[in-house]
């Protein structure tokens, strides 16, 4: 079995850098995958949530209508508020992009993304992005387009992490069967990445009672989605449940990728 990092900061020892942001596809997604990691890190950490915006016609979602909505407007300004408690809790600031989630149609234009990291990121920052271990087309297209940016801009300390509660959905999530998954899966998935950075061994952290108590508060503060996402989920808040487990990988980006292809299109869970 793999090493559980008995610290969440323990999991990047060694790695110099003056400031960390966060790429979170949706609104809950990086607290929900890395929050005791984000918690425990040194310096300013901003997490920016790419689609965090409403489509031109303000019609709910599926998604929306689940979570009790009635436009995507009351959607995304109720999420963005629970978002800035959120990430309150852990100690980070919140950026919020204008891109509508995938949810509501053709997906947006990237340039929003781009721009954002070539705005706050530097040679110092350590940068924490999706992996896209599950089939959502939205963690796909912010992976591969922010891969693809911070390797033209020649960022050196950059990690992917595993996306939650998706990772957690295997049944294996938290034991020796996370690491085939890791190993066999995962990889098929993130094939893309493989080819152009490489993609060595992950490094999972077994998360401390004080710091998954402040984690699972960071979550409590989504409390539109914490509904639909436990019957997606299943017992997810548990207090030995599969978020209180956290896994990145860190990336060797070389410039100029080959252009990733078509994600898979998944619905917003």
């Amino acid at each position: 079995m793999r090493h559980l990092w008995p610290r969440p900061d323990h999991m990047i020892s060694g790695v110099s850098y003056e400031r960390v942001v966060a790429l979170s596809p949706h609104f809950d997604d990086a607290v929900l995958s890395v929050g005791g990691l984000l918690g425990d890190l040194a310096g300013r950490t901003l997490v920016v949530t790419v689609h965090g915006g409403s489509p031109s016609d303000d019609a709910p979602s599926d998604w929306d209508r689940l979570c009790g909505f009635a436009s995507a407007t009351a959607a995304s300004s109720a999420r963005g508020r629970e978002d800035r408690v959120a990430c309150g809790v852990i100690g980070a600031e919140c950026a919020h992009l204008p891109l509508p989630d995938g949810a509501y149609g053709a997906p947006a234009s990237v340039d929003a993304l781009t721009d954002a990291l070539r705005a706050h990121v530097t040679e110092d920052t350590l940068v924490l992005v999706p992996a896209g271990v599950c089939r959502h087309a939205d963690h796909h297209r912010t992976r591969d387009t922010a891969l693809k940016t911070l390797a033209e801009m020649g960022v050196g300390q950059v990690w992917l992490y595993a996306d939650q509660p998706y990772a957690s959905r295997s049944g294996h999530w938290g034991g020796p069967g996370a690491e085939t998954l890791a190993d066999e899966v995962w990889r098929e998935r993130m094939a893309w990445v493989v080819e152009n950075f490489g993609l060595p061994e992950a490094r999972t952290l077994r998360l401390t009672a004080e710091a998954w108590a402040v984690k699972h508060r960071a979550i409590l503060a989504y409390a539109s989605q914490l509904g639909p996402l436990a019957t997606y989920a299943g017992h997810f808040l548990a207090l030995d449940g599969p978020l209180r487990t956290e896994m990145i990988w860190r990336v060797g980006l070389r410039p100029t990728p080959s252009s990733p292809g078509e994600a898979e299109r998944e619905g917003r869970a």
